[in-house]
């Protein structure tokens, strides 16, 4: 379709669609699923969910709530099920969401609903399926057909490409629309994007946009109704090859402005706003990069503040509208203990950021660490990196076109090439700047056999012949190291930044550390860092891959 076939907006929903909007926070509304959460007092759920949103100088505008996995109901439904931990709720009456929608409206805050496209058949419960799919056999496919990653589980997923299916999931996000005044509607393709049959989901793209076609014709419905706007957004993927990977047409959807709004990515630093950018130029569509810092890129799960500082510095340098955060704490562990629920780890990281997160200005002469993105990790979606394969099911959440890891010529006569942005102008702000530090973290999977048995942290003496491991990531209570490289290492490699040549390294911690770097060396947006090793590998010796690459730089105080 062109230009001729799209919607036509009124002023009152364009202007609703450029409201200023600094930090959207994305609830996991489903982790607080079950008896536990219905037993709670509801103002002080409220208090515990609304606590950094409430705090003086927080930078967060909107709030949008993930109830559930989209396949049972936390409110009263006639044609979905209840969800069981919020049963006892419905049958006596009480809304759960209508009183967090209160609780927004209260605050002044945008409140969404945010609907799951496609997750499994329960939630917080088993994964048998439910009564609706298997008196369709018909309108759902494997979750991964042919894949080990999920063991014995046998789930299966709506298929987009039934009409019946589109016509079910119309009705149940009708109904939603139709009980509840909430401002906008997310549908967050991200949690598992398998919408399509695999392997054919480009070609079948048609039938998710009409999908969303029919969505956007039924919010607008409502709108004129109710007198007032009512937007649409999606979360797609941080690239538009990794949407015609997952059969989302983004670059359709946006020629005839069928959302008003796309999230991008999930678990990625590396999000191509620029091309999202060019996509949508004159048509009145925001751009919300996000970032999930529970099922995280792997290597930075509960990342410092500098980490964080430097990706969404980098976001805004592509002209992002603002930023979106998905599973991040949202009280304290005072709050959290005192209601008895659970406590999202980085949640002092997350209460600092989003005071912060909002402002480019706030960010400017903050230290930040600027980094390569590392595939895979973060839960569902990705391969482990350290047993990578090609993800043929979908490609959200993967990050399988990450630089990271990296192996390096084993003859020594090619440099492995990657590209860093950096979104500060470090020559331009070189009278600030403290210092400028590149770190980098190297693995010899040929010196597996050196690693000391039953090794768990940095202090273990090295083995032999080798520098100490480093610390590669931290998932939950478990940490993850590399194998070392042989001692004398920092002498044989070069690293260069825009072709310029660095000094020799030093170590620390295991870690490959280039200091006092000239700020000139870097360019605003894409540097190329080139990496080899003189003189090259020794054959059955050493097989050595680059696993971290990080730009740290502070400024004076």
């Amino acid at each position: 379709m062109d230009d001729a076939n799209r919607f036509d907006l009124s002023q009152a929903h364009m202007d609703a669609v450029h409201r200023h909007r600094r930090v959207i926070v994305n609830f996991d509304a489903i982790s607080a699923d079950g008896e536990r959460f219905a037993t709670k007092d509801v103002d002080e759920l409220v208090r515990w969910k609304l606590m950094f949103a409430d705090e003086t100088g927080s930078h967060i505008d909107s709030v949008w709530w993930s109830w559930g996995e989209g396949n049972q109901a936390p409110y009263p439904s006639k044609i979905m099920s209840c969800t069981p931990g919020f049963k006892q709720w419905v049958e006596a009456g009480f809304d759960i969401v209508q009183s967090f929608l209160n609780a927004c409206k209260k605050r002044g805050l945008e409140t969404f609903i945010s609907h799951r496209m496609n997750t499994g058949d329960s939630d917080r419960g088993t994964d048998a399926r439910l009564p609706i799919k298997q008196a369709h056999a018909d309108w759902v496919m494997r979750f991964f057909p042919s894949d080990h990653e999920l063991g014995d589980l046998d789930l299966v997923v709506w298929n987009y490409a039934v009409p019946e299916v589109r016509e079910y999931k119309l009705s149940v996000l009708r109904e939603v629309a139709e009980n509840y005044d909430f401002d906008g509607m997310e549908l967050d393709f991200s949690r598992r994007p398998l919408c399509l049959p695999i392997g054919r989901q480009w070609v079948n793209r048609d039938h998710l946009t009409q999908f969303i076609r029919q969505v956007r014709s039924m919010l607008l419905e409502i709108e004129r109704r109710r007198g007032r706007p009512f937007l649409l957004a999606a979360r797609v993927g941080e690239n538009l090859l990794g949407c015609h990977y997952d059969g989302m047409d983004v670059q359709a959807w946006a020629q005839q402005q069928l959302v008003d709004i796309l999230t991008l990515g999930s678990r990625s630093f590396d999000i191509d706003i620029t091309d999202f950018r060019r996509i949508t130029a004159g048509r009145n569509i925001k751009l919300y990069p996000c970032l999930d810092d529970h099922h995280a890129t792997d290597g930075y799960r509960w990342p410092p503040i500098e980490v964080l500082r430097g990706v969404f510095t980098n976001w805004w340098r592509q002209g992002a509208d603002g930023m979106e955060t998905f599973n991040w704490g949202h009280g304290t562990a005072e709050a959290a203990a005192a209601i008895g629920m659970y406590l999202e780890r980085g949640w002092r990281v997350h209460r600092q950021a989003y005071h912060e997160m909002g402002d480019y200005r706030a960010l400017k002469h903050k230290d930040k660490i600027f980094v390569l993105q590392r595939r895979g990790g973060g839960g569902w979606g990705g391969p482990d990196p350290d047993d990578w394969y090609m993800p043929r099911h979908w490609y959200l959440c993967t990050n399988m076109f990450a630089p990271l890891p990296a192996n390096l010529d084993p003859l020594g006569k090619a440099d492995t090439l990657m590209t860093l942005f950096i979104g500060d102008d470090l020559a331009a702000q070189a009278g600030r700047i403290n210092s400028v530090t590149l770190r980098l973290l190297l693995n010899d999977s040929a010196g597996i056999g050196y690693v000391p048995p039953g090794a768990s942290n940095p202090s273990d003496p090295p083995a032999a012949g080798r520098i100490e491991r480093g610390l590669l990531a931290t998932d939950g209570a478990t940490q993850r190291y590399n194998c070392p490289p042989v001692q004398g290492i920092e002498c044989r490699i070069d690293v260069r930044i825009n072709n310029a040549l660095l000094e020799t390294p030093v170590i620390e911690h295991g870690w490959l550390v280039f200091t006092d770097l000239n700020p000139r060396f870097f360019a605003v947006g894409d540097n190329l860092i080139g990496v080899v090793l003189t003189p090259p590998l020794s054959q059955g010796v050493e097989s050595v891959s680059i696993e971290k690459l990080e730009v740290h730089v502070k400024y004076n105080s």
